[in-house]
């Protein structure tokens, strides 16, 4: 029986906005993120130019996370629905923790998912099975009773390696598809 949904946040969460025009400071996180796989390498990095740059971290993550903007059909649909349901929520998600504050705040990410798991919070990154335990513990779920959508296929995959149902998300009416076999939609 499936108990909890666990999402990535950049895919199936959050699109990149289109439209968006990249400035100077965006650049240059995009051209580190480029350079460090490890996100806590990224982190101290970002952090360093931070401050010889003048620019708060806060400053660095709020023009670095504009670029993206809320799916709304999962956001006002598919979250609710999940949610009132009875399903736990969750987001696991490979990145700088930087950004977790003005995400949680702009995109009222606490109304919907019981735990945000960040890499580099955690010193795990996906496709790495412990992340995913990981996940599990704070959901006091087994991996069995978890779903995991993600539109990385190496993420999921790492999460049917510790027995979780796993999606490749591709656009919103394929994911409500894959769902529908597990959940009442």
């Amino acid at each position: 029986m499936i108990k909890a949904i666990i999402f990535d946040m950049v895919g199936p969460l959050l699109q990149k906005d289109p439209n968006y025009q990249k400035n100077e400071l965006v650049e240059e996180v995009e051209s580190l993120a480029s350079m460090y796989k490890d996100t806590n390498q990224l982190e101290n990095e970002l952090k360093i130019n931070a401050r010889t740059k003048e620019f708060s971290e806060e400053e660095i993550a709020k023009r670095a996370v504009k670029k993206y903007i809320k799916i709304y059909q999962i956001w006002n649909e598919l979250l609710p629905a999940l949610k009132k349901q009875g399903f736990k929520l969750a987001v696991v998600n490979n990145g700088t923790s930087l950004t977790i504050p003005f995400f949680k705040k702009e995109n009222k990410f606490e109304e919907f998912f019981s735990i945000f798991i960040n890499s580099s919070e955690e010193g795990i990154e996906k496709p790495n099975p412990e992340i995913y335990i990981l996940a599990c513990k704070k959901l006091g779920v087994e991996p069995e009773e978890c779903i995991f959508i993600d539109d990385l296929e190496e993420n999921v995959l790492g999460a049917k390696k510790v027995g979780m149902i796993g999606f490749v998300y591709k656009d919103y009416q394929s994911l409500i598809h894959d769902l529908s076999s597990y959940v009442t939609l």
